[in-house]
């Protein structure tokens, strides 16, 4: 799907942003989103992205591991599967977060780019629901 059509329903439909609130951030400790948004979503979108190529991923003190550890503990799948879900739902959390253009925001960019959906409407709910939220 087109980056410019995900970030223009992102921005016309805020019923994903309770949503997400609802099913996913009520569920983190919220000093530790309070941590991560002032991070900014650039740091969730590499951890997104290590934990997603499966690569080594240290999960050191930084609030984006420790979200991204927050996040994995709730995940309801085994393997590979589990690192796949969890890196789609940083992604939602850091689009969430992103106080920024999101148009430029690199959790966007890296939910437009994901094969597993299609259609824009269903692309944070897709993510959630894969995750089992």
């Amino acid at each position: 799907m087109r980056l410019d059509e995900l970030a223009a329903f992102l921005r016309a439909d805020r019923d994903w942003r309770d949503e997400v609130g609802r099913r996913l951030v009520a569920k983190l400790d919220q000093r530790l989103l309070r941590s991560a948004r002032a991070c900014g979503c650039r740091p969730i979108a590499h951890v997104a992205e290590q934990l997603d190529s499966q690569a080594c991923v240290d999960l050191g003190p930084g609030a984006p591991y420790q979200l991204a550890k927050a996040v994995y503990g709730h995940v309801r799948l085994r393997g590979a599967a589990r690192l796949r879900q969890t890196a789609r739902s940083l992604r939602v959390l850091g689009v969430y977060l992103c106080g920024n253009d999101l148009a430029h925001c690199p959790c966007t960019e890296a939910l437009a780019r994901d094969p597993q959906q299609a259609q824009v409407e269903r692309v944070v709910t897709g993510a959630l629901d894969g995750a089992g939220f």
